[in-house]
């Protein structure tokens, strides 16, 4: 989450530092929930990460870019299901921020 703040994001929310990211995701389901985090950037931008379906070991986690409060058209939509794979997605909706 340090690439956020460096882009001059606010973090809102964070109940994903806390998680074991060297964990099996199994392991830590009862702790994947569909409002992980959240981070506000200039212009009215959010980076909004969430686990769909919550608490369901074959989920996955929902990374979305949203600009002007449109939550109804994300400007951009990733998944990914594992650590490494949330990371790459993280850096590719960054790269879509107006800044």
């Amino acid at each position: 989450m340090k690439k956020i703040i460096a882009l001059g994001g606010t973090i809102t929310l964070d109940d994903i530092s806390h998680l074991n990211q060297f964990t099996d995701i199994a392991l830590i389901v009862d702790d994947l929930k569909e409002d992980l985090f959240q981070a506000a950037f200039p212009h009215d931008q959010i980076i909004d990460i969430g686990w769909y379906p919550e608490f369901c070991e074959s989920g996955s986690f929902r990374i979305s870019l949203i600009m002007a409060y449109d939550w109804e058209h994300p400007a951009f939509i990733d998944t990914a299901k594992s650590w490494p794979e949330l990371d790459e997605a993280v850096t590719s909706a960054l790269k879509k921020l107006e800044l």
